[in-house]
């Protein structure tokens, strides 16, 4: 018998280097996991404790020894082994003998059976294998109450996100283990995030957008909505990398148009999710939204910029910086040639800055003093526009209403304040985890964020409570969507 037991451990071996540990294949993210295991640190848990159990020889190859020695074991049983044979034998030949007597009795051949299958049972390797690791779990689960308490305090100290102020953005396995360690606590905050725009939805009166502004792309089952200043550079770059054929060197919008979804399914009600004849009904929808002041302190920051003021002098530069000084030119003359100067200095911008200075311009000339628009001279435009019905440009225009959040119900909303936790998370359960990295240069550490915001209360607190009180008006909704304050923190 002892023979026996021997041959079935060899055998249990054997299969298990078959197997390859059972052949559990686990996603980098930790967190997709197929197989047997509910984690990394189960499954390591696991192999390392089975590899104990077994012994330091597990998985090394017989040698020519130990194959004699396991041959003559079972060739020649021991007088222990013998006996139980003997019993064995005894056993085999009571059941045969009593189905033999009772086989015109249905329940004793019924009894029979189950003996038979019950023989079967103990004798089959498949089903020691299987006993022998539930036995091998059950002492892994015991040892891991032990080991997530001592280990608890070591993750808690390196990872959690609630104490951690910088993030290396270039240390990946630390990211990954940062994700991995808070996944469910990210999983929480987003999920609630969808409720909260859910209530919010029900409370507010809202209509059709007059925009699409929905990307399908149906081969990564992803449809995307660009909140401007809110990362959505980042991601056209990538989309553009993806799916556009020869890209020019300079990347804008436009050149996903094809993937933009223009025109619905059917005729909708208020509560219905808006669907696209375009687009996978299975898409998973996602954006990524930011604080409103620090989206239009952003805006404010990046037009200054020469190709910006070139490409938005038309949208709203000119208008909004003339508007804004001409109140400081004494006569109209004036003003007209100071705008021809200010024209004359956007072309010289255009132009690559040729020679360097400009000398076209007045000293006293107020629109090129300082030649690129202020914080508040945006805030009187979109006063302007909004009044007038015309205030549809992205960069201003309030997050749920740009997205039509409430009809077209997403089904992930990241704060990019939130960067890295969140959008790893949002990478992983889009399937894009092996891309992670193009996004590194995106996300923020803590403390980057922190200097940023500081910077965006002090540039809305020079603005008059006018201003102040038309931008809380005007970024209500998403205020009570996202949860941001309207306030610097005390």
């Amino acid at each position: 018998m002892q023979a026996i037991k021997r041959y079935v451990a060899v055998l249990v071996i054997s299969l298990f280097i078959l197997l390859g540990y059972f052949n559990l294949r686990l996603p980098d993210s930790g967190y997709s996991v197929n197989g047997k295991f509910s984690s990394i640190e189960e499954r390591d848990n696991f192999r390392r404790l089975f590899h104990h159990t077994l012994g330091s020889n597990y998985g090394q190859k017989p040698t020519a020894s130990s194959k004699e020695q396991l041959q003559t074991e079972q060739t020649e049983p021991s007088l222990s082994d013998s006996k139980e044979l003997d019993e064995d034998k005894e056993t085999t030949i009571y059941s045969k003998n009593q189905q033999d007597v009772n086989l015109s009795d249905p329940k004793a051949t019924l009894d029979s059976k189950a003996i038979n299958e019950q023989e079967d049972v103990i004798h089959n390797p498949d089903t020691i294998l299987e006993a022998h690791i539930e036995d091998t779990k059950q002492e892994v689960n015991d040892d891991l109450t032990k080991l997530n308490e001592l280990d608890r305090h070591q993750l808690d100290a390196k990872y959690n996100m609630t104490k951690i102020v910088h993030v290396d953005l270039h240390d990946l396995e630390f990211l990954d283990g940062y994700y991995s360690y808070n996944f469910e606590a990210i999983k929480e905050v987003i999920d609630n995030r969808i409720k909260r725009v859910e209530t919010v939805c029900k409370e507010i009166s809202y209509k059709r957008s007059k925009h699409f502004n929905l990307y399908q792309f149906n081969e990564l089952g992803i449809t995307w909505c660009p909140v401007f200043k809110s990362g959505s550079t980042t991601w056209r770059n990538f989309f553009i990398t993806e799916f556009v054929e020869d890209p020019p060197e300079k990347y804008f919008l436009n050149l996903l148009k094809s993937r933009q979804l223009l025109s619905g399914k059917k005729s909708i009600t208020k509560d219905t999710k808006q669907l696209f004849r375009d687009e996978n009904e299975d898409n998973a929808r996602f954006t990524m939204v930011r604080h409103p002041f620090a989206r239009l302190v952003s805006h404010v920051k990046s037009s200054g910029r020469d190709h910006e003021m070139v490409n938005q002098k038309d949208l709203w530069i000119f208008s909004a910086i003339t508007t804004a000084r001409s109140k400081r030119v004494a006569n109209n003359a004036d003003v007209i040639r100071f705008k021809n100067e200010f024209t004359k200095y956007l072309t010289w911008l255009q132009d690559g800055r040729p020679g360097e200075v400009f000398y076209d311009g007045s000293p006293d000339n107020p629109f090129l003093d300082p030649p690129y628009p202020l914080l508040s001279e945006l805030v009187n435009h979109i006063i302007k526009m909004r009044r007038s019905n015309r205030d549809w440009d992205g960069h201003w225009m309030p997050a749920f209403e740009f997205c039509n959040i409430c009809m077209n119900k997403f089904d992930y909303i990241i704060r990019l304040e939130d960067e890295p936790l969140e959008l790893w998370y949002l990478v992983d359960k889009l399937g894009l985890w092996e891309h992670r990295t193009t996004f590194l240069n995106r996300a923020n550490t803590s403390s980057k964020k922190e200097t940023e915001m500081a910077d965006v209360w002090t540039e809305i607190e020079k603005l008059d409570k006018q201003q102040i009180d038309f931008l809380s008006r005007h970024f209500d909704i998403d205020f009570r969507m996202f949860g941001y304050r309207r306030g610097r923190p005390s």
